[in-house]
């Protein structure tokens, strides 16, 4: 019988049961509100190196987590794709959609420059997509990061899908220890009224006499089939629709037979979740349309994207290779910072300007998202809007689907030096991407999304 994935499965689940022990007895982990997935994969991470020195065929296998990764990336994404939406997009969250949009140009242009900087002095070997998983992986996912750079491995990126899950793994932790301190900031400065203080000392379990949040409301007759299992055999089949399109694609571009088609068709597997997302959304649109959306519970989605975040970041992080960290370890840290300080500028400046009200809310949530994920930006907001009363959670929600589309071409134009490695395309690329930005710009002016406000709430 097979165990490998059962016991890469039970060793993720061990982690976070110890990463939710430690959480309840740290100080640390508790003042700094460090999730626990983040702690789980670090707990994982030394727990693979000590099977590798003490019981080597308990150890688990790299690729199998990173298939894990590539996998709970389009679950989390299907699930929340196929929530109930809201009927109307308004100016606030399209502004947030271009400022998301913007984020990842700022991220892909300073990650993808920085890395030309390297290729054209001393390090004329590093592959010329290195720094665009600073974008992948700070502004989109530790899964997503992975899928790409995965995929650019058949293209001379050695080691790149452990690059992309190291970068998505220090965007997690920019998050986590940057956005606290900023926080802080922000209730120092008189940016936020109200601070519930238990959050940032909260233990992690819910004591008996305290509120109980709700987990989810049954659609199915249990005699049937368990709620449960019919939402995630729905999320199954969208994830189906989602690997025949794909697939279908990938043969329609063999038939072509140029070694350019050949690649492209590769590349595709690294936006599964992209067209998995989308095939979410049209669902959910058809379930409307014929009034079925009631088969549906939105917690039970919610249970389903925020589990399989969870094991996602835990099997992110224990996936990395020091070795391979260590190996890379200049170019790495000099991305991480110079993005992470350009990015968290970015939103400060980007939110003073085109928000009239809840400017630090919006910002903190923006910040997040472009760190880690949309659970990212919620869990800070959380801290400041408990209860999510402000309008900058729907809007950081709206927005992000919408910036898929609006970035979409971003996509496509980072994958340019990958396929055609030579100098003339890696500068095009870099000009694209600024224009990109000028384009988007210009449109934010056009559309009146620009305003001067002070940072306090108006």
């Amino acid at each position: 019988m097979g165990w490998t994935i059962v016991i890469d499965f039970t060793l993720l689940s061990l982690s976070l049961l110890v990463a939710s022990i430690l959480r309840a007895n740290i100080g640390f982990l508790k003042r700094f509100h460090v999730p626990n997935a983040i702690t789980a994969g670090f707990v994982a991470l030394g727990l693979i190196y000590l099977l590798d020195w003490l019981i080597p065929n308990l150890a688990p296998d790299r690729k199998v987590l990173g298939n894990i990764v590539y996998h709970l990336l389009s679950v989390t994404f299907i699930s929340i794709g196929l929530k109930k939406r809201v009927k109307y997009i308004d100016r606030n969250s399209l502004t947030t959609a271009f400022n998301l949009s913007l984020g990842y140009a700022v991220e892909g242009f300073v990650g993808y420059s920085l890395t030309l900087l390297f290729l054209f002095t001393f390090m004329p070997k590093i592959f010329p997509t290195f720094g665009m998983l600073l974008e992948i992986g700070f502004g989109q996912s530790s899964g997503q990061a992975y899928a790409l750079g995965k995929q650019w491995e058949s293209l001379g990126f050695v080691h790149g899908g452990t690059v992309g899950l190291t970068f998505g793994a220090i965007g997690f932790l920019w998050a986590c220890f940057v956005g606290i301190p900023l926080l802080n900031w922000g209730i120092k400065k008189g940016y936020v009224k109200n601070l519930d203080k238990k959050i940032l000392s909260h233990t992690g379990f819910l004591k008996p006499n305290e509120k109980k949040h709700v987990s989810g409301y049954s659609t199915t007759h249990p005699d049937v089939i368990s709620s449960g299992s019919f939402h995630l055999a729905f999320v199954g089949f969208i994830y189906l629709v989602d690997y025949l399109f794909i697939k279908g694609i990938v043969y329609l571009l063999g038939l072509i037979g140029s070694n350019f088609a050949h690649q492209f068709g590769n590349i595709l597997w690294a936006y599964h979740a992209f067209f998995a997302t989308l095939f979410a959304l049209i669902a959910g649109k058809i379930l409307d349309r014929l009034n079925l959306h009631y088969i549906l519970d939105d917690h039970i989605l919610t249970n389903i994207s925020a589990s399989s975040v969870d094991f996602l970041v835990t099997a992110a992080i224990m996936a990395i290779e020091l070795v391979v960290v260590m190996e890379f370890i200049v170019p790495i840290a000099i991305i991480s910072v110079v993005g992470g300080v350009l990015t968290t500028l970015f939103v400060l400046y980007m939110a003073k300007n085109t928000y009239s009200d809840y400017i630090f809310e919006r910002f903190i949530s923006i910040f997040g998202l472009l760190t880690g994920t949309v659970s990212t930006g919620l869990a800070l907001l959380r801290v400041i809007d408990p209860d999510y009363e402000t309008p900058a959670a729907s809007d950081l929600v709206l927005g992000s689907g919408l910036s898929l589309f609006i970035g979409f071409p971003l996509l496509f134009v980072i994958n340019i030096p990958a396929l055609k490695q030579n100098v003339k395309a890696y500068l095009l690329t870099d000009v694209a991407i600024f224009g990109y930005m000028v384009i988007a710009i210009i449109l934010m002016i056009i559309l009146g999304m620009f305003k001067r406000r002070s940072l306090k709430n108006v």
